[in-house]
This record gives structure tokens, sequence and C-alpha cells, in this order.
């Protein structure tokens, strides 16, 4: 039969597509942009192909009339080294992930990219249940991959937490860099994308990522009880990104460690340190930003699950806007336009209470863009003005957002990250 409509379990023309992108890549220069492959490492492209709408299109009409020979095409290459490793890619049941047959590819293209085994990388869900601040917060299975430390293990086991329209596959350079310096890390997908359930693009409320983040903490705790109970100085350590720092890292964080949090089951452990890469506190002042938050109010069309967009435009890095729009159409990354504005009421209250002077125990490290275009850089300013001490920060020259796949930008958080662990 021919399958003009890919078959279950492997997502959409535009993902197939864009997964042979991927694999075309591997086989070719391995510098991770697509297309190039006649050219020398890091050539990137135009203005279009770091559109995602645009790649999407491009992935959807080159796809051909059949999408038998695309999959059988990633079928043979997961075998193939699935044989070498004498190991499936993964032990996950996956009848858990959506679009388990798509996933599994693009995790053996991730593991031949790095170097790494099925034993090195792992994944699996935590059942978040919880209240924040007094407030329920909706059960979540929550998805997580492990990334085992390469070399000497540190002890140290850092908990990565996306940005909206991010998932844990947008952190795996950063998390590469992690692992070769000792770290373990376990990578968290959010409620607005990937595997976590949740609504595509949407989120609840700012409380909500707080109350996730807290979860994998605390499942990270207990890695650290497991396999390092030996080793010196062991902890948890927090890394988020965007939404993921800001209600997300600094939210559970505080809220924590002032005993605003209850999970049902094991806690997150109080007074760790975090790295806070370009947080989302408050959003830049600019037009742009405030057309999409009177929009996000619009009922109906603020919660139509759109593809990616490259609005407003976050990242003025050629490659790294690359890769990111990339992971955008392998992974259909999705955006509600509601969501620009759903944390906002629970950012405001941790305002209130920083202002009543509530704070973490931990010690922060931050760096953020002067000119970035979504999150405003005064508000880490403000809050190292707070915290003092407590709060390492590194405003850099740049007007970008996402800095964790661009060549330039992505060591600030990572040499950050050391000095915190007075490594």
């Amino acid at each position: 039969m021919t399958h003009i409509k890919p078959p279950a379990g492997w997502g959409n023309r535009s993902q197939l597509h864009a997964t042979l992108n991927e694999l075309a890549d591997l086989r070719g220069n391995r510098d991770g942009i697509w297309n190039n492959e006649d050219q020398a490492p890091g050539d990137h492209g135009n203005f279009f192909d770091r559109q995602p709408i645009v790649a999407k299109v491009r992935s959807l009409l080159g796809t051909g009339i059949s999408t038998e020979d695309e999959i059988a095409l990633l079928r043979e290459y997961r075998v193939e080294q699935e044989s070498r490793w004498n190991r499936p890619v993964s032990q996950l049941d996956t009848s858990k992930l959506s679009d388990a047959d798509l996933f599994l590819a693009q995790k053996t293209m991730v593991l031949d990219r790095l170097g790494r085994t099925p034993s090195d990388v792992t994944e699996g869900f935590v059942e978040a249940v919880g209240s924040v601040d007094g407030h329920d917060i909706a059960p979540r299975e929550v998805f997580w991959q492990r990334f085992k430390p390469v070399g000497e293990p540190s002890g140290k086991v850092i908990v990565v937490s996306p940005g909206f329209q991010e998932t844990g596959r947008n952190f795996y350079e950063q998390i590469d860099k992690m692992n070769r310096l000792g770290h373990d890390v376990v990578v968290m997908d959010h409620q607005w994308g990937g595997q976590t359930e949740g609504s595509p693009g949407g989120l609840d409320r700012g409380f909500g990522v707080a109350r996730d983040v807290a979860a994998v903490a605390a499942f990270a705790q207990q890695v650290v009880e497991s396999d390092y109970p030996e080793t010196a100085n062991a902890e948890v350590v927090l890394f988020g990104n965007s939404m993921g720092a800001g209600p997300g890292v600094l939210g559970a964080m505080m809220l924590n460690d002032n005993d605003r949090i209850q999970l049902d089951g094991p806690q997150m452990p109080k007074g760790v340190k975090a790295v806070l890469q370009a947080p989302f506190l408050r959003a830049t002042d600019n037009v742009t930003n405030d057309v999409l938050n009177l929009a996000s109010k619009l009922p109906l069309l603020n919660r139509i699950k759109a593809p990616s967009a490259g609005v407003p435009v976050l990242n003025h890095d050629p490659v790294g806007t690359e890769k990111g729009t990339q992971w955008a159409v392998m992974e259909d990354t999705r955006a509600q336009l509601r969501t620009m504005s759903a944390a906002t009421p629970d950012l405001e209250t941790l305002e209130d209470y920083m202002d009543a002077g509530m704070r973490p125990q931990g010690e922060i490290f931050v760096v953020h863009g002067k000119e970035d275009p979504l999150a405003d850089a005064g508000a880490s300013e403000e809050l190292k003005e707070r915290w003092g001490d407590q709060v390492n920060l590194q405003i850099l020259d740049s007007n970008n957002h996402v800095l964790e796949q661009n060549p330039g930008e992505q060591d600030h958080a990572i040499q950050g990250l050391q000095n915190l662990l007075g490594l």
C-alpha cells in the first residue's frame, strides 16, 4: 500500500523529510546544518532557511508522493546502528511516546552524532503531582532524558529546563559539553512541546512550569542518592532557559525553599544552585511584544496551535537560528498566542514576593543578552541588585534571546556553571 500520509508513529510529511535531511548531514560533513554537504562545514543558508514556516513547507514539498522510501531508509539506518550497539536505541515502552518511530529514528541520529550509545542516554516519565503556593496544578507526565557523564563523574546532576517552543533536543550541544565536564544531565520536556503531556504550544500557568521543574529536580535527587552516594559534594543543580528559567527554575527555587511547593512523593531538594540563561521574568518593551500580548487575549485566535513561524525574531545568529529552525520542523513545534501572557500573573506574584524579601537559598549565575528581543535583560539586572553577591550576572553585548545553539554564545552558561560549582 502506498503511504501518501506517513503511517502512525512517523509524524507528518514535513517531519519525515526533515529527519532525512538530518541523516544526510550525518553522512555528509556532520556540522549540524542541512543542505551544505558540498560546502565547508559551518556554511549556513539564507534568510528563508532560518524561517520555521518556510522550512516546514519546503520539507512538505520535498517528500515524494509516497513516504515508503523515506521510512525504509530511516528503519534501515536504525537497524544498522542497533546492530552495532547490540541493543535497541531505547528500552522505554514506545506506547507512551508520541510519534514513537520518528522519535527513535531521531534519537539514533543524536547518539550517532555525539558518539554515544543507548546505555549512555536513557529516557522516561516523571509523574508530576502537587500544588504551588496553595494552587492545585493538574497532574502531568513529564518526559525526561538522562545523559550520563563522559569520563570521571563529578557527582553533579544538572536538570535542564527548556524555554517556550523548545524541547530537550534544542540543548544537545550544551548537554554534550556538560557531559564532557563530568556532569550527569537530566533534560526535561515542558508541557508546550516534545513528549511531555500537555497542549502543543500551550501553557497552563507559570506555577505549572515551576511544579514540573520541582518534580524533575526531585527525580534528579534520587539519581544523586542512588548513583553518587560516595561522591563528595554530589548535588542537583538547575539549568533553565527563558520561560523554563524564569517561572520554571527561579520560581521552583524560590517557592520550594520557602515551603510553597508540595509534591506528592519525593520532594525537590532545598538550597540548589542554578544557572539562568536569558530568563523570562518580563517581556522586553517593544512593539512586537505589545502586539503579541494583545493577540494573546483574543478568544479562539489565542488557542490555535499554529506551527512555529519565527515570530518574534528571537535570534540573530545565523547558525543558531538555522539549527533551531531544523528542530522546529523535525518536532513540528507549535505555539499558542495565549502562552505569551499565561505566565504573567504568577511572575507578578513572584515579583511581589521578592519585594517582600523572599529569596531562594542557592547561588545563581545569570547570562543575558543586553538587547534581548523577548526577555527584558533589565529584570535580570534587578535580580542582581536585589540579591547582591548571591547572583553572578553576565550581560552580553548581544541581541539574541536563544543562546544554546549559537557557536559564539553557548559557552557562557557552561563556564558560568563551572564557576558556580567552583570547578
